[in-house]
């Protein structure tokens, strides 16, 4: 195998959801740097690997890492960098790393594989050809309300991820803000209790608070853009849209009158489309 640092998913929960190419460069790295060891061993232990040196690295410690990971490189080694749980450096450990790596001219190799952020959207119900993705939803009320304010006129869906001891207050946070806007929550993915719930924002802290066991477990929060009804649409623009797309593609139709007209694009793609159908 080529002397590289590479990236290395893992599952996100069940642990058959590792691929074939992780597990080849797992066996062959000559050593293996993990956000916590203790907790890819058990992964390791299950794929057979036994005796590959481990380091730390995670959030306190990636700098002076990269230069264990460096040399290893250099003189002819394969690196494994590896999180607790999905793609590194998505809201994991990992990005000082690579940028050290790069700037020492030390080659780097993205494997695709698990991650919560793109498993959740596929399950989410929600448009997926835009999407911006947060992090962690913020702490302090003010900064997350402030943060949830800032998502009203958006024309795309925001993921989050949250704890489970914080999501009840954060979406109560979340209700009172953007009351109509659709939201799912994605609940333990790929594990025994894995779940999905998609409501309106201001129906979710009554239904967290109904049963307990819907506060359990890891999430990732999506919310949806609010929806502008076809009926609210000027009728002129509804007419404009319906003549364009007899001979212009969809998507060109919605790119080009959204800066027009102030309509959101996901709104006017929609519109064309149902048009379009008829």
């Amino acid at each position: 195998m080529e002397s590289a640092l590479y990236i290395v998913p893992t599952p996100i929960g069940n642990l058959d959801d590792i691929t074939i190419r992780a597990i080849e460069v797992l066996k062959n790295a000559t050593l293996i740097a993990a956000e916590d060891t203790r907790h890819s061993k058990i992964l390791l232990d299950k794929l057979s690997i036994t005796g590959t040196k481990m380091i730390s690295c995670h959030d306190h410690n990636e700098e002076q890492r990269a230069d264990i990971i460096i040399e290893e490189v250099k003189k002819g080694g394969v690196v494994a960098l590896i999180s607790d749980a999905g793609s590194p450096l998505i809201n994991d450990p990992g990005y000082r790393v690579v940028t050290l790596c790069s700037k020492a001219d030390v080659k780097v190799v993205p494997l695709p594989g698990p991650c919560a952020l793109i498993t959740a959207l596929e399950a989410s119900a929600l448009p997926t050809d835009k999407f911006m993705f947060n992090g962690f939803f913020p702490v302090k009320e003010k900064e997350l309300t402030q943060t949830v304010e800032a998502l009203a006129n958006v024309d795309y869906t925001a993921v989050f991820y949250e704890a489970p001891r914080r999501i009840l207050a954060t979406m109560e946070i979340v209700a009172k803000v953007l009351p109509e806007h659709d939201v799912t929550l994605c609940r333990e993915m790929t594990k025994t209790f894995e779940s999905f719930y998609r409501l309106k924002a201001r129906e979710v802290p009554e239904f967290l608070k109904a049963d307990p066991d819907r506060v359990k477990g890891e999430f990732v929060v999506a919310i949806g853009a609010l929806k502008q009804e076809i009926d609210a649409i000027d009728p002129k623009v509804v007419n404009a849209v319906e003549e364009l797309v007899k001979t212009t593609p969809v998507k060109t139709v919605a790119n080009i009158l959204s800066p027009l007209t102030g309509i959101k694009k996901n709104d006017l793609y929609n519109l064309a489309l149902s048009l379009k159908e008829k």
